[in-house]
């Protein structure tokens, strides 16, 4: 059964006018982690933005923001590295599950129209937005 929020985002999602990624993404690597994944620090503000008919969303991910992009297990790497041109899309889902309160089925919904944005194929798309719904739902982040 699906909440007011969640049945809210399915209409906005289906009545976008437009979304898109105000720049490209300027980063600095800043190394690994202990289990060898990089690390990448935004060196300027990645904007992204959706158009309504009647209003607009636009999230701001600030310079100074720390990723390592997707967090895909190491032995998916063949079929979804961790980085590839789905990064900005990326970028922004991790801010988002980070901000406090932010619902994680929005930001795994909007994880998933960014890609699309991004020309991401839709079966990366889906695949990547399961993933990603499975984790939320596996450690009760819903």
């Amino acid at each position: 059964m699906c909440s007011y929020a969640e049945e809210t985002w399915k209409y906005l999602a289906n009545n976008c006018v437009t979304m898109t990624f105000q720049d490209s993404l300027k980063l600095e690597d800043i190394g690994t982690t202990k289990n060898g994944r990089a690390m990448f620090r935004l060196e300027s503000d990645l904007v992204f933005c959706q158009e309504y008919s009647t209003f607009g969303l636009e999230i701001t991910v600030p310079a100074g923001f720390v990723t390592d992009f997707a967090s895909v297990p190491r032995f998916l790497w063949f079929i979804f590295p961790p980085m590839g041109t789905y990064n900005p899309a990326t970028v922004l889902h991790d801010y988002l599950c980070k901000m406090e309160g932010y619902p994680r089925f929005m930001a795994d919904a909007i994880f998933r129209e960014a890609m699309r944005e991004l020309g991401v194929p839709w079966w990366r798309r889906v695949a990547m937005y399961l993933g990603v719904r499975a984790y939320s739902i596996f450690w009760g982040l819903v």
